[in-house]
């Protein structure tokens, strides 16, 4: 199979499509009263445990854990003020034959979970979660737990996993379309999880995976540098300073690429720190002229989210003839579904996508525009967590809020101009306080 293919399994197998998960949860399921090293009540009741795989005849590990756990959720999309604390959310009672279940240390606060509280991508991620059970019926969708990476331990696992055990310190991603991880308890592929690097404090490797998962999916996959290799590539990254520009830098001069990049004077020294070959003042009066000094790019990759009506002006900085793109990780693709429904939403984006290219002239010079986003793969998460462990790349860390300040935590990400990831620790104090939340 060529690469080419390739990418297409890559991104459809991180998107399983299961109607049922009865082909893992054995015929015969055991109760477990709830222990816990956290004063387990009567209330912790029992949980189901999966016994046997049918197939291989394999016992999980097995490890019981509270039918409720604590929780930020949203009940209805609105604001960041709307999301509820609560002690009495569901608890991911079963994990499917390749899936991993965490008690989550540290999580993430990204861009994505402050928009998705407020309905941001609604109707898209919806259809995915109806085309996962194969229903006529849109599935229920609230109460909706937010949070897309995370560091904890693995209390339990599927019979299919083999290359975890429980006990495991690791750290992961969640899809979009699945509960998130701003809880007690989350439940995720295998593939999606990697373990700890040692050095890294559990904050720091609870911010690694969806910021680098982005930049990693954009290049390589929208980019094409999956296919071609990116040794020698000329390549710009506009917003170097943010989480995501941070890790393009260290991904591109790990594969060899030539890196130039922009950022304010402010952040200077943070992005020199990165390693890439040129560094421009954005807002330096000769930016322009420095930007062409360095030209012209392989590839473009706007991490910092320009507007639509400034892609203009960068288009003529990529190569002619050679394949190059602009990629823009402001993609209309949610909001166009959101505003005009799947299928109107669907063809809207499709103008979206061919008008830019052809005002801006990209098309007529052998180049084009492309929108890239987050997609969850298992040889990314796979390549990331190996650089981790080789000190080849790190995303700084901005401030650490307390599980129980979690809106604050929301708040400060949508504020904007960070010069680093916003974590939330799940520190005991907090989830003492939390756990008396109804």
């Amino acid at each position: 199979m060529s690469k080419s293919n390739t990418i297409f399994s890559l991104v459809f197998r991180s998107f399983p499509i299961s109607p049922s998960r009865n082909t893992f949860v054995a015929r015969t399921i055991r109760r477990r009263t709830f222990t816990s090293s956290y004063s387990a009540t009567a209330d912790d009741m029992t949980v189901d445990i999966p016994t046997t795989d049918d197939k291989s005849g394999t016992t999980p590990t097995q490890t019981a854990w509270s039918s409720k756990m604590i929780a930020w959720q949203a009940h209805s999309y609105n604001t960041v003020d709307d999301l509820v604390l609560t002690s009495n959310a569901r608890s991911p009672t079963m994990v499917e034959a390749n899936e991993v279940l965490v008690r989550v240390k540290a999580s993430s606060v990204n861009p994505l979970d402050v928009l998705m509280a407020e309905g941001f991508g609604q109707v898209l991620l919806g259809t995915i979660r109806q085309a996962q059970k194969m229903s006529l019926h849109k599935p229920v969708e609230f109460p909706l737990t937010l949070g897309r990476d995370f560091c904890g331990e693995i209390i339990a696992k599927g019979v299919k996993v083999k290359s975890f055990n429980v006990g495991d310190v690791v750290m992961g991603v969640v899809p979009p379309f699945q509960q998130g991880c701003h809880s007690e308890f989350v439940a995720v592929p295998a593939g999606l999880v990697a373990k700890k690097p040692d050095h890294l404090t559990n904050e720091e490797a609870a911010g690694l995976l969806y910021t680098g998962m982005t930049a990693w999916s954009a290049l390589k996959l929208f980019g094409g540098l999956y296919v071609m290799k990116a040794t020698n590539k000329n390549v710009l990254v506009i917003g170097g300073s943010g989480g995501v520009g941070n890790c393009a830098i260290q991904l591109l001069k790990h594969w060899g690429a030539k890196v130039t990049t922009t950022c304010d004077s402010t952040a200077i020294n943070l992005v020199k720190s990165l390693g890439p070959d040129n560094i421009i003042d954005y807002t330096a009066k000769d930016a322009k002229q420095q930007l062409e000094e360095h030209g012209k790019y392989d590839i473009i990759l706007d991490a910092a989210g320009i507007s639509y009506n400034k892609i203009g002006s960068y288009t003529p900085l990529l190569k002619e003839w050679s394949y190059a793109a602009f990629i823009t990780l402001r993609s209309p693709i949610l909001h166009n579904t959101d505003s005009y429904g799947f299928v109107g939403g669907m063809f809207k984006n499709a103008i979206d996508l061919l008008i830019p290219n052809i005002l801006s002239g990209a098309v007529f010079k052998g180049s084009t525009i492309r929108w890239g986003t987050f997609i969850p793969v298992e040889c990314g998460v796979k390549e990331l967590a190996k650089l981790a462990e080789e000190k080849k790349i790190l995303i700084p860390l901005e401030k650490t809020f307390k599980f129980i300040d979690l809106k604050d935590a929301y708040k400060r990400v949508q504020e904007g101009h960070l010069r680093g990831k916003v974590v939330i620790t799940f520190d005991k104090p907090s989830m003492d306080k939390a756990r008396l939340t109804n």
